[in-house]
């Protein structure tokens, strides 16, 4: 079998809970969802197996990986993967949009799951290590609450849109503020993409 890749990297992780920590980012390719602001092309521009993937982690010398996408769920054989990286001792997480539920097996493997759930996707995810909402339009502090009700995490972030030319900062700030006002446990916090704002690739 040979995993649907678009690129294999190694930068600082620039959102959430773990800013500026070392990994090598494997992006799969393919997506289940269309978003319309989406940036990221996971276009398929490699197919490697397992062997030949393990080795170009390997090569990149860092023991953190993140898989992304895309979204990477829809990737067959990631289970038997990330037991292997586990088995080397390596650091998981995964970036996921919350429409799968990760197998049993899979969640054991993993150290960390991000998901940022879609406004108007299915929301089948049930548990993760953090939440970030990307605050694109449409987004309100009803859909934000209804999504924490759903998803057991210990943080819950906003991300603004990239979207408009730029990061949509102040319209986050304030649905932050709304949604803190509640004094939810723990509170709703900002989570800016700072490898866009510090130039890191």
């Amino acid at each position: 079998m040979h995993y649907a890749l678009h690129e294999i990297f190694v930068t600082l992780q620039g959102e959430g809970r773990n800013t500026g920590k070392p990994c090598i980012f494997v992006r799969f390719s393919g997506c289940n969802l269309a978003c319309p602001w989406c940036d990221t092309d996971f276009s398929v521009k490699m197919r490697l197996d397992e062997a030949q993937l393990l080795n170009e982690i390997a090569a990149l010398g860092v023991k953190n990986v993140i898989f992304t996408g895309g979204e990477p769920l829809i990737q067959p054989g990631l289970t038997a993967l990330a037991q292997a990286l586990k088995a080397q001792g390596y650091w998981l997480g995964i970036e996921t949009n919350g429409t799968i539920e990760p197998e049993a097996e899979l969640r054991a493997a993993l150290d960390y799951i991000a998901t940022s759930p879609k406004l108007e996707a299915p929301l089948v995810l049930s548990r993760a290590n953090e939440v970030r909402l990307v605050t694109a339009e449409g987004v309100t502090a009803d859909w934000c609450r209804n999504v924490r009700a759903k998803v057991q995490a210990e943080d819950y972030y906003l991300s603004p849109c990239d979207c408009g030319g730029g990061l949509q900062v102040r319209p986050a700030i304030e649905l932050l503020g709304e949604l803190n006002a509640d004094a939810p446990s723990p509170p709703w916090r900002l989570s800016l993409q700072t490898h866009k704002l510090a130039g890191i690739p």
